[in-house]
């Protein structure tokens, strides 16, 4: 039986994991009440289930209750992210309109360098002034 859950310290990376307290069961049905406590912490982060049981009687075998404790669904490990990948795939997605933006800005310069040296303009006017 579940008797307390909140969140504590990954014993393995530090981050904050989720933790329960489970009541345990003595293994002869008439020392019912001579049960410890085991306490359970999964960490999100790195995946790490950690357990560990007390018994009041250190002499007393004392084993967990078969439950299936149902996590919350955002308290699952997840997958490691991989920022390298992602931060070159967007460097390299602004290189390329980079690099049509600047191709772009050097045929539209070409075009108004070819009308004013070369009196191309396009209005009549010549340098000759006839």
């Amino acid at each position: 039986m579940v008797v307390e859950r909140g969140l504590a310290r990954c014993p393995r990376c530090v981050s904050v994991a989720d933790y329960v307290f489970i009541e345990t069961v003595a293994q002869r049905t008439s020392e019912r009440a001579a049960g410890g406590l085991r306490y359970e912490v999964r960490c999100r982060k790195c995946g790490e289930c950690y357990g560990e049981d007390s018994r009041p009687v250190a002499n007393l075998p004392a084993t967990v209750a078969e439950l299936h404790i149902e996590w919350p669904r955002d308290r699952e490990p997840v997958e490691p992210h991989d920022w390298r990948n992602e931060l070159l795939g967007h460097c390299s997605r602004a290189a390329q309109r980079v690099r049509a933006e600047f191709g772009e800005m050097v045929q539209h310069t070409r075009t108004l360098a070819a009308k004013r040296w070369f009196g191309r303009n396009g209005d009549g006017d010549d340098q000759t002034g006839g």
